[in-house]
């Protein structure tokens, strides 16, 4: 049967590693979940930034201040995530109309070379 490494076995680095994941992880968590609104997409961003840490750990990059480095990371993450979950521009949203014709916003709001009145509304609706 397969006893699971003990922590004696580890090397310093990995303990240190360890370490950090354990002192790091409840501050960490809090940080990312104030400002990621799914619990699973912040887990995931956890997990990503420790994982980052153990990569950077194996390429011997040197990392001064850990913990400043990790929420950076973390930081970084929640960009990334943001930007690949930016929704359609209006121009791509629309829906159908009762011929099941799609419509798109452009269709909707008044043109600008409307007049004065088309413009207030377009105004208006961008507030």
């Amino acid at each position: 049967m397969d006893r699971p490494v003990s922590t004696a076995a580890m090397t310093e680095q990995d303990r240190r590693i360890s370490e950090i994941v354990v002192e790091e992880r409840s501050r960490l968590r809090n940080f990312i979940r104030r400002r990621v609104p799914d619990p699973a997409d912040a887990e995931d961003i956890v997990q990503e930034v420790f994982y980052e840490l153990v990569e950077a750990n194996r390429l011997l990059m040197p990392i001064e201040h850990v913990t400043g480095w990790l929420f950076r990371v973390a930081r970084n993450r929640i960009t990334e995530r943001f930007r690949k979950e930016k929704g359609d521009s209006f121009s791509d949203a629309g829906r159908e109309n009762e011929e099941g014709k799609r419509m798109h916003l452009e269709d909707v709001v008044p043109s600008v070379d409307g007049g004065p009145e088309a413009l207030e509304f377009r105004n208006r609706a961008s507030d």
